[in-house]
């Protein structure tokens, strides 16, 4: 799949700040205030989970992140007791997400930490200024929208000159050795 674009995450935290707050202001009837946040928030996130691996090239290991994401959700849901606490617990699972799916290098990570952390600092101050669920969500998924102008910080590889008869040398010593080695295994 093609990796996810500024304007795909401008969508998708359209669509989410939509849902979000239609589904707060039609539940509020039926559950208190604080379970419905925390439905919200695990649904939001499972559904931003989801998003992503439908964009990610790792062709691997998706059923395992879902499988972790699931029980790490479950336990957070059972365990953490504030929804700011629980908030964080969520965005540090989608940063651990994009970390292993998008970035190469350990900066890039932590750039993406980085932008988590702010998405969350954004997205309370909204709540807290606002109580607009919309405008709370819509400002939270924005600002995740930007994970794809983290550069790619991965050092490339130096390659020796292949000039140098030395490094010429050496490799020709390993191609004859690694033959010999081969010859030896299939007698």
């Amino acid at each position: 799949m093609k990796r996810p674009t500024f304007g795909h995450g401008v969508v998708v935290a359209f669509v989410f700040a939509l849902v979000g707050a239609v589904t707060f202001s039609s539940l509020t009837l039926l559950l208190s205030p604080a379970v419905l946040l925390k439905a919200l928030i695990t649904v939001l996130g499972g559904l931003y989970v989801a998003t992503l691996l439908a964009r990610s090239k790792a062709k691997t290991g998706r059923i395992t992140t879902v499988a972790l994401w699931l029980g790490s959700a479950l336990g957070v849901w059972i365990f953490v007791p504030g929804l700011t606490l629980f908030l964080i617990a969520h965005l540090t699972m989608v940063w651990l997400i994009r970390s292993l799916n998008f970035h190469t290098s350990v900066l890039s990570a932590l750039l993406d930490l980085a932008l988590c952390a702010l998405s969350g600092l954004a997205a309370i101050a909204i709540a807290r200024h606002s109580h607009s669920i919309f405008l709370t969500v819509w400002s939270l998924f924005l600002i995740q929208a930007l994970f794809v102008a983290i550069p790619s910080l991965a050092k490339t590889r130096r390659h020796p000159p292949t000039d140098n008869p030395e490094f010429r040398f050496k490799r020709a010593l390993r191609s004859a050795e690694a033959a010999i080695r081969r010859m030896h295994c299939t007698d």
